[in-house]
């Protein structure tokens, strides 16, 4: 008997419009590492990594305990091991601007997490591999890019001179012109906040907005340089500045073994840890020295007096940062890679490559 194939209906051929034209709008990928850009910010809610965080910082998050491992097989539990604990944040929103800026707004905390460059999130423990669909490791994001201000202590906006209460309670987030704001509630009144990149590399503009227009807003965060560029009823903006530095590769960390030490190992160096980030290398200003010319030169130092910019000065300042801070940056910004021979003297003959 021949079997009759019935024409798609009306409603299969919208579905099928509608896919495609999802598809177009690109809110399908294989990219892990996805990001934004400054006109179009990309937003995500996943679990994100707490980055070591204090506890004043996560003064409203619980704590959880290891668990007993069992038999998958079975459901019984085992009489040895556990499952440890994973440091996530289970109600954050990140965002990214492209390689100028990404961020992480905490909805427990109510406050802007911490803040990172050149990178956003690798989401390979949520999407899986793009070759085999295998998914890595649990299901915490995790960062790439270099992390330059990170959170500390309580939160820093101060409401008709007071600090900020710690009662907070999230109300929502939508997007203005194509950019978050988050709104929480305090005290009997509504706070709204926008993130937005500040006008140089590494610099944040945070706003704040009271819905009781009589609330003077001020600022005050002792570890972290800002300006404040606006304070004053209803309203207050600051510019934050950098007041941490960490590298983050994603899942996946580049082979950087080096056999032989060279210039243009050193090159790859400066890239892949995210040098560049601070230390130019045409001669401008950023949040530490440039490169361009330093071999050679010489320092003045408050306590050490003038000291040459050479092969040992070098080295010292690669292996041991905080050891000797040029005046006019800010101390103790530079962590210390956990590099070898190889890669120290690579990084020597990049430096001394990079002539006047």
């Amino acid at each position: 008997m021949p079997i009759t194939v019935p024409k798609p209906s009306s409603s299969v051929w919208t579905i099928a419009l509608l896919a495609a034209q999802v598809a177009h709008a690109d809110y399908i990928t294989y990219d892990n590492k996805r990001m934004g850009a400054p006109e179009k910010p990309y937003i995500l809610r996943t679990y994100l990594p707490s980055l070591g965080l204090d506890d004043e910082v996560l003064s409203h998050h619980g704590r959880g305990f290891p668990s007993p491992r069992y038999s998958p097989s079975n459901g019984r539990l085992s009489g040895s091991g556990s499952y440890a604990t994973i440091p996530v944040l289970p109600a954050a929103i990140s965002v990214s601007y492209g390689p100028g800026l990404a961020y992480s707004w905490d909805t427990t905390e109510c406050r802007l997490l911490y803040a990172w460059a050149n990178g956003f999130l690798d989401m390979e423990s949520h999407w899986g591999s793009p070759g085999n669909g295998r998914r890595n490791g649990n299901y915490s994001a995790r960062l790439f890019g270099q992390v330059f201000y990170k959170a500390h202590g309580k939160p820093p906006l101060r409401i008709n001179g007071k600090p900020h209460s710690n009662k907070v309670s999230y109300h929502g987030n939508r997007r203005i012109k194509g950019n978050p704001e988050f709104s929480y509630d305090v005290d009997g009144r509504r706070i709204t906040v926008s993130v937005r990149p500040g006008p140089a590399a590494q610099t944040v503009e945070v706003a704040y907005l009271s819905s009781n227009e009589s609330d003077v807003l001020g600022y005050v965060d002792p570890k972290t340089s800002f300006d404040l560029i606006y304070s004053g009823k209803g309203r207050a903006k600051v510019l934050l500045r950098p007041n941490a530095s960490e590298t983050h590769h994603g899942f996946k960390k580049p082979n950087l073994k080096i056999a032989e030490a060279s210039s243009g190992a050193g090159k790859t160096l400066y890239t892949t840890y995210g040098c560049v980030a601070c230390h130019s290398l045409d001669g401008s200003r950023s949040h530490g020295p440039t490169l361009r010319g330093l071999f050679g030169s010489k320092r003045n130092f408050p306590d050490h007096g003038a000291v040459a910019a050479d092969e040992n000065y070098l080295r010292e300042s690669i292996t041991k940062p905080n050891a000797k801070t040029v005046p006019g940056f800010t101390p103790g910004m530079m962590p210390a890679y956990p590099l070898d021979d190889n890669q120290v003297d690579s990084l020597v003959l990049f430096i001394q490559s990079l002539k006047q």
